[in-house]
C-alpha cells in the first residue's frame, strides 16, 4: 500500500504549475509583522478534527518538534518523495517539504524533496530557505473545506482569494513570516486526500511560480487578486 503512493515530487510540481498558469497574463503593499508567541506541539491549532497535521504546524513548528507531531499523530517516514506519511482505508495523507536547489539552471526541474535528517534541522515554515510544503489532509469533501479545517487557527489568515477551482490564501506565521497557501476547490466523496500547498516568501522570490520572474510575496499576492 504505501510502497505504491504516488503523491510525491510531480504532485507538487504540478501544483505549482498550476499556480502560475493562473498567474500567466497579469500584470502591492501587505505588511508583517513579528509574533511574541512560539508555537509547541501541544497548541490545539497543530491538529485538525480529522487528525491530520495543519497548516498552523507547518509553518510555526521548528523541524524537530514537527517531526515529533507527525510521529506522535502516526505519520511514518516513506522516504523523500513522500516525506512523512500517515495511511488508512482512505488513502495515505502525506506532508513533503521541496526546496529549490541553487545547483539546477533549470528553474521548473530544481525542487528536491528534502532527506529524512533535513526535516529536523529546519527553521518554522522552511526559515529563510526556499522551500515549499505539500500538505495533503484528509476527511474533508471540497478544498476550501480543507483548507478552513485544516488551516488550524483562521487568525493566521490574512486575505483570501478564487481563480478558477483553484482557492489562495495568505496567511501569517506567529513570527511574522507570509505564506501563499493554495488547493484546488473540486468536489469528492470525502475519502480521498485533498492537496494543500504552502509556498514560503523566500520560495516566492526564486520565481519559481511566477516563470522567473524574481517577485516578492506582495507582487505574487497582487497578480493573484487581479486574476481572480
Amino acid at each position: 500500500m504505501m510502497n505504491e503512493v504516488t503523491m510525491n515530487r510531480a504532485a507538487f510540481v504540478a501544483g505549482a504549475g498550476a499556480l502560475a498558469c493562473a498567474l500567466a497574463g497579469c500584470s502591492g503593499g501587505l505588511g508583517g509583522a513579528s509574533g511574541a508567541k512560539k508555537a509547541t506541539t501541544a497548541d490545539a491549532a497543530c491538529v485538525d478534527d480529522n487528525a491530520n497535521v495543519t497548516v498552523y504546524a507547518a509553518i510555526n513548528l521548528d523541524g524537530a518538534d514537527l517531526v515529533r507531531l507527525l510521529k506522535h499523530q502516526n505519520y511514518e517516514w516513506q522516504g523523500e518523495s513522500v516525506g512523512y506519511g500517515a495511511a488508512d482505508d482512505a488513502g495515505l495523507f502525506a506532508f513533503t517539504f521541496s526546496k529549490i536547489s541553487d545547483d539546477v539552471d533549470e528553474l521548473a526541474n530544481s525542487a528536491i524533496p528534502l532527506s529524512v535528517s533535513e526535516y529536523e534541522e529546519l527553521e518554522p515554515g522552511g526559515g529563510d530557505d526556499s522551500v515549499a510544503i505539500l500538505l495533503s489532509v484528509g476527511g474533508y469533501t471540497t478544498g476550501d473545506r480543507a483548507l478552513t479545517g485544516a488551516i488550524g487557527d483562521a487568525s493566521i489568515v490574512q486575505e483570501k482569494c478564487t481563480i478558477d477551482d483553484s482557492v489562495y490564501w495568505l496567511v501569517k506565521a506567529l513570527d511574522g513570516s507570509r505564506y501563499v497557501i493554495s488547493a484546488y476547490d473540486t468536489e469528492d466523496d470525502g475519502d480521498s486526500a485533498h492537496d494543500i500547498y504552502i509556498y514560503s516568501e523566500s520560495f516566492i522570490h526564486t520565481g519559481y511560480l511566477s516563470g522567473g520572474d524574481q517577485i516578492d510575496i506582495d507582487e505574487l499576492w497582487s497578480r493573484l487578486t487581479n486574476a481572480s
